[in-house]
């Protein structure tokens, strides 16, 4: 019965699979552009009509933070009301039982000191060159979480608390990060009478955000919002990571 089952779910699985790959569950792909790709394509990174351009050569978060910022804005909202409840669900932790480990040996450990440093240069480049290759602020902090969570692995809590990494602290610069997001956004609007979330200038509104900076290329508002998306989403990872890992203490009894 046992094989019967899992042959019947591995059939399904490369049903499902050649279904997709088929496109029979969706739209199928064709290589006509769409009108609406196509004026991503022409418009984000168009030097010769600047009508519409978000000056980001990197489509994707020229999307996400220019022609769909406000849908944007919302997604990390949520984000950050979901973290704050589950922090609010787990009120009650102490560190105190979380001493150093010592299960692994000074060889491990130093690799992962040396993982962690090229995890943190790579989480940099990913948010501050979001705007020209494919990456961004979600993506960086991401990544970026993983530095804490290696650390509660190879060393413990107690460990990652002494190097400053503290929940407080963590809610203060993930709450810093998205009042960061929301001052990009609304700036333009109460100070120079523009758009709410507006990028380049526009033919109507002729101000907005330099896309270059003395030699700087920033696409604009694009880069600083990666770097704050990045704080975010980095902080609420390391945030929650913290709390399962006291949560998980105190129910083994703090072993």
């Amino acid at each position: 019965m046992r094989w019967f089952i899992a042959l019947v779910i591995a059939l399904t699985a490369v049903v499902l699979v050649k279904a997709v790959m088929d496109g029979c569950l969706g739209y199928i792909l064709t290589t006509d552009v769409r009108s609406i790709a196509e004026f991503y394509l022409r418009s984000t990174y168009n030097v010769f009509n600047k009508t519409y351009w978000a000056a980001s050569p990197e489509a994707v978060n020229a999307i996400l933070w220019d022609y769909r910022g406000l849908d944007t804005v919302y997604e990390t909202t949520v984000l950050f009301i979901a973290l704050l409840g589950c922090l609010v669900l787990a009120t009650k932790f102490s560190s105190e039982f979380m001493e150093v480990g010592e299960w692994l040996t000074i060889i491990a450990r130093t690799g992962v000191k040396l993982i962690i440093m090229f995890i943190a240069i790579i989480a940099l480049i990913l948010a501050f060159k979001g705007y020209v290759t494919p990456g961004g602020g979600f993506q960086g902090g991401s990544a970026f979480a993983i530095i804490p969570l290696l650390i509660l692995a190879a060393f413990s809590c107690k460990y990652l608390e002494n190097l400053g990494y503290r929940v407080n602290k963590a809610e203060a610069l993930r709450s810093l990060g998205l009042l960061a997001i929301a001052a990009i956004a609304v700036l333009p609007f109460i100070f120079l009478s523009a758009y709410f979330l507006q990028n380049q200038p526009k033919p109507w509104i002729p101000i907005g955000i330099p896309h270059v900076i003395t030699f700087i290329y920033t696409g604009g508002t694009i880069l600083f919002y990666n770097l704050a998306e990045l704080v975010v989403v980095s902080m609420e990872f390391t945030a929650i990571f913290i709390v399962l890992t006291l949560l998980r203490g105190e129910e083994h009894g703090g072993h």
